[in-house]
């Protein structure tokens, strides 16, 4: 990504809420732990994200999960 790039937050956060509630649905099924993710990965990006955080970071961040 170039510095020029223009960060598309609303991308970024459909991506991000897509990831999140794959997640949340298999969320205490037999045989599926999905908690630790959760917790460690995605709800620290969200609380970045709901608190107004905005870097390039972040961007990467939510790009980021799978």
């Amino acid at each position: 990504m170039t510095p020029e790039t223009v960060l598309d937050w609303e991308k970024a956060k459909a991506h991000f809420d897509g990831y999140r509630k794959i997640y949340q649905d298999t969320e205490g099924q037999p045989g599926v732990n999905t908690t630790l993710a959760l917790r460690l990965t995605f709800d620290p990006i969200a609380v970045r994200y709901n608190t107004g955080e905005r870097t390039r970071e972040l961007y990467e961040d939510m790009l980021g999960v799978q």
